[in-house]
């Protein structure tokens, strides 16, 4: 199925990460999964939520840069070859 997943940019430093979970946590936005790609200087943290709109709003009042994408998802059975089934 087709879904918005949100991307947000890190400065790859202590903290980001712990301030972008609270914005969420204190707006009661649920992730329901992300992933994370850093560099030396930057990340970006990829998440998948129960409210697109909210958190695009939210996070960019928090100052944070926020882009949304349309990705595939797919359930993954959570055993051995789950993933090489779907596939």
């Amino acid at each position: 199925m087709k879904v918005e997943q949100i991307s947000v940019f890190l400065e790859n430093k202590p903290g980001s990460l712990e301030h972008a979970t609270r914005v969420l946590k204190e707006n009661k936005i649920n992730i329901r999964t992300l992933s994370i790609a850093e560099t030396v200087d930057f990340g970006i943290l990829r998440l998948i939520v129960n409210d697109v709109e909210k958190t695009n709003k939210v996070l960019k009042e928090a100052g944070f840069r926020v882009t949304k994408t349309i990705v595939v998802a797919v359930e993954v059975p959570d055993q051995p070859g789950g993933l090489h089934r779907i596939m």
